[in-house]
């Protein structure tokens, strides 16, 4: 009988897989070579602007009023600073915690050890901390939304990033994002 109980107390585990870098779309999408094949990382808690014109943009522009143009240029500065971040070629370790609907994994990239990931372990939270990306929180855990929030608010309260030059821009962002109400 006990042994039976204890099964449903034993904790989901993911493990880390590895990876090679072998492309950085944009601030929030890279490509991994794993195992002989390329897996397109969506990562799970930021959301940064587009670099290309698609349907998301085009909602932003209209809920913003901001010119395609405007959200280009903070969509590739994000993505420059992500790539002074991770390096094409480097191995990363990752862990795939869930999928996009187009089949994508959703990943968490962990980040090799050094000056900066003492404090922030992850790539995502580099990413909203320095004030490139905002959090995207609709699969957070709790303590991780607790984080994410906090961090995003220390960001935008320091204009850090994006939020140094663009400020009236990234809080359009958050107004739209129910999930960061508590950024606004």
């Amino acid at each position: 009988m006990y042994k039976i109980i204890l099964l449903f107390f034993i904790p989901v585990v993911f493990y880390a897989q590895s990876g090679k870098l072998i492309n950085i779309v944009d601030g929030d999408t890279i490509v991994l070579s794993t195992k002989g094949k390329n897996i397109i990382c969506q990562m799970g808690e930021i959301d940064t602007p587009e670099i290309v014109l698609n349907s998301k943009l085009k909602r932003e522009m209209k809920e913003c009023n901001f010119s395609k143009d405007k959200f280009i240029k903070l969509g590739n500065i994000s993505h420059n600073f992500a790539k002074s971040i991770l390096k094409i070629g480097q191995t990363y370790e990752y862990y795939v915690y869930d999928y996009t609907r187009s089949k994508n994994p959703i990943c968490k990239i962990k980040l090799p050890k050094g000056l900066r990931v003492e404090i922030r372990p992850t790539f995502d939270e580099i990413m909203v901390s320095e004030g490139y990306a905002l959090p995207y929180v609709v699969k957070s855990k709790p303590d991780q939304l607790k984080l994410f929030l906090k961090i995003a608010k220390d960001a935008k309260q320091q204009k850090y990033g994006l939020w140094k030059e663009n400020y009236d821009l990234m809080q359009c962002l958050v107004e739209h994002r129910y999930s960061l109400r508590t950024l606004r």
